[in-house]
């Protein structure tokens, strides 16, 4: 088990508007999930069905995210805590239409794509397809303060990437995204 400094899950947009969360907690555990489809023709002659392979989906990742301001400290210039919503607040952005991310066919914008980071070894390029907030904690005048977030992923393999320069570059491959955001782990495992 490393002993090196935690390092905290961040959110971001690898497309449109930037937008970042830094998660005020990591998560308690998560959840991957993913399935093939197979079809399945009656036969006659046998008890069990022929299976054909159809198709796989792409991994859903699923979990929920503390954030508590209560605890974290005070607003400045205030007695009172910060509102939770400074925080998750950017995450339902990741959720709104962005126009600048438009259909060539259709004209129509889309939410953007994400990453989903933890450390420089564990990297998710997907689309936010879910989100669920309960506020948990209010001040006395009725400030949220403390929220749970449910969040669900699914893999996205294709995606656009904002390059150091601004210019756009686009890819298939996740190891692309993988490089510009942790470096070549080829060469750190040699």
């Amino acid at each position: 088990m490393s002993t090196g400094p935690l390092v905290k899950a961040k959110i971001q947009s690898i497309e449109g508007k930037k937008i970042e969360v830094t998660c005020l907690f990591n998560p308690k555990e998560y959840q991957l999930q993913r399935s093939n489809n197979w079809g399945s023709a009656e036969n006659s002659t046998k008890n069990a069905f022929d299976l054909t392979f159809s198709g796989s989906s792409g991994a859903k990742l699923s979990m929920q995210l503390f954030f508590d301001t209560y605890l974290q400290g005070r607003a400045p210039g205030s007695s009172e805590a910060q509102d939770v919503r400074v925080y998750t607040d950017p995450l339902w952005q990741l959720m709104n239409i962005d126009d600048t991310l438009r259909d060539p066919k259709t004209q129509k914008g889309r939410p953007p794509r994400v990453l989903f980071t933890w450390g420089k070894n564990w990297l998710f390029n997907a689309v936010i397809t879910s989100m669920q907030q309960q506020y948990t904690m209010f001040t006395p005048s009725g400030m949220p303060v403390r929220a749970m977030v449910t969040v669900e992923f699914q893999e996205s393999a294709e995606h656009r990437t904002l390059m150091a320069d601004g210019t756009s570059a686009r890819s298939e491959a996740i190891r692309d995204v993988a490089a510009s955001v942790a470096g070549d782990l080829r060469k750190r495992f040699r």
